[in-house]
């Protein structure tokens, strides 16, 4: 048992020290550099989802714009006009601007 709780804990402490690494090399990169995320082929039904998994990365990583690409007549485009209220870095273009 002490050898599972040992080899356990082994575990745990290596997770901990790397992402304590990836937190210092956070902090130390701010770099200037700007990013767009794009998201085609929007669907109605997953489109939600992909739109905040994508906020959520540019929240997490600074200088990052997010488009999403879909036409006015899509129903994906009322999702977007929705979200784009919570996530004001996010923009919609046509498929015919971009």
């Amino acid at each position: 048992m002490f050898v599972l709780c040992m080899i356990i804990l082994v575990f745990f402490a290596i997770i901990g020290l790397c992402a304590f690494i990836t937190a210092i090399l956070d902090i130390a990169y701010k770099g200037d550099s700007s990013a767009v995320l794009v998201i085609q082929n929007l669907k109605p039904d997953n489109a939600e989802a992909r739109i905040r998994t994508a906020a959520r990365i540019c929240l997490h990583h600074t200088h990052i714009r997010l488009v999403c690409v879909c036409e006015e007549n899509d129903p994906a485009y009322d999702i977007c006009k929705l979200l784009q209220k919570e996530y004001p870095f996010m923009d919609i273009q046509n498929k015919l601007s971009v």
